[in-house]
């Protein structure tokens, strides 16, 4: 009997050892699991982190690469054509085409209240290209003839004739961007009274016309005759600018310039994403201001509320080796080594920190 309850206390010890072993094993086991998968995620975490940090630093790379390639081409090849100048000649549709697809990424350029106060007109045919040189001085009519094609940049000086087409855009807007935000927090739709179809929302009128109204009083275009609009921008402007001087500008107030300065800046804007545009594509570029306003208006039709901010002629250079590189007025352009020969004033002449230093 005796014998009998050894075997049995023996029995149930080696059991329990055994599955107190079992345990034992089994959270070491899981330890180690947790800690690899501890590990496997500071791994993740930090290839990801290195992975986000090189792809930028690519980007920067080749956001620099671009920036120091653009430069003034001074001379394009002709398409087709070893070079020279004359009569204006054929462009190459390839280029003609990523030209517009720039111009149509260029829109993305900021501007006052998203205003886009500005039109861009390209012109690529030989009749035409011919036709915009006449009104171009010096070697830019040879510039514009042998380019593939030259993109004239309009600035609106009255876009406030525009209100209402204005006014449906920045409406639309704001219903797609309402729209898009509920998609993207799955938010339920609100049901109408109807019960059927859902309500959409949509800008006030409050809220439009103070937007309507800022653009009118920050770009000087009101929708009125010259004549009168004129007298009103001086008076506005000179009414805010006496305002912050009597106050001594305690009262803040903006700085409100004139039509076609507003204009122009927001239309500069657009060019110059352009030109970095065509840089990235391989395709040189010469910004010209150079050329009489009135002829050119007269030949591409252009109304008058719009001015002619620059032109810009795109294509591809015409490079020989014993070429001077050197303009009409002995400046000189061109690419050496993926980087623009031109020269720039010293950083610290130009460029300073909290405070202006001479």
């Amino acid at each position: 009997m005796i014998r009998r309850i050894n075997v049995h206390i023996t029995w149930t010890l080696a059991a329990v050892a055994i599955w107190s072993l079992s345990r034992v094993c089994s959270a070491f086991v899981t330890s180690n699991n947790f800690v690899r998968r501890g590990r496997s995620r500071e791994l993740n975490k930090t290839s990801s982190t290195l992975s986000v940090e090189a792809e930028s630093s690519m980007e920067e790379n080749m956001f620099d690469k671009i920036v120091l390639a653009r430069s003034s081409c001074t001379r394009f090849r002709r398409h087709g054509d070893e070079g020279g100048t004359g009569t204006g000649t054929n462009s190459d549709p390839s280029v003609v085409k990523a030209c517009l697809e720039l111009l149509d990424l260029a829109r993305r350029a900021p501007s006052g209240f998203n205003a886009q106060p500005y039109k861009v007109v390209l012109v690529s045919t030989p009749e035409a290209k011919e036709k915009l040189a006449k009104y171009c001085i010096g070697r830019n009519a040879d510039r514009v003839r042998d380019s593939d094609c030259t993109a004239v940049f309009l600035a609106d000086k009255e876009c406030g004739r525009d209100g209402a087409r204005f006014g449906a855009f920045i409406r639309d807007t704001y219903k797609q961007r309402k729209a898009s935000r509920a998609k993207t927090l799955n938010d339920e739709p609100e049901v109408s009274n109807s019960g059927n179809e859902e309500s959409v929302p949509t800008l006030s009128k409050f809220a439009e016309w103070k937007v309507r109204i800022l653009v009118m009083l920050f770009s000087s275009g009101y929708p009125l005759p010259r004549v009168i609009s004129s007298p009103i921008s001086f008076c506005v402007r000179l009414g805010v600018a006496t305002v912050s001087a009597f106050t001594r500008r305690k009262i803040l107030v903006p700085s409100l310039s004139g039509a076609e300065t507003w204009a122009t800046k927001n239309t500069s804007l657009v060019a110059m994403t352009y030109m970095l545009g065509a840089s990235s594509r391989g395709l040189a570029s010469c910004p010209m201001e150079g050329f009489n306003a009135g002829g050119m208006r007269k030949m591409l039709r252009i109304p008058r509320r719009y001015s002619i901010c620059l032109i810009v002629s795109t294509g591809k250079p015409y490079v020989r080796v014993d070429d001077i590189k050197e303009d009409d007025v002995g400046m000189s352009h061109g690419v050496e080594n993926g980087k623009s020969t031109t020269s720039r004033y010293p950083s610290e002449q130009v460029i300073f920190e909290n405070y202006f230093s001479r």
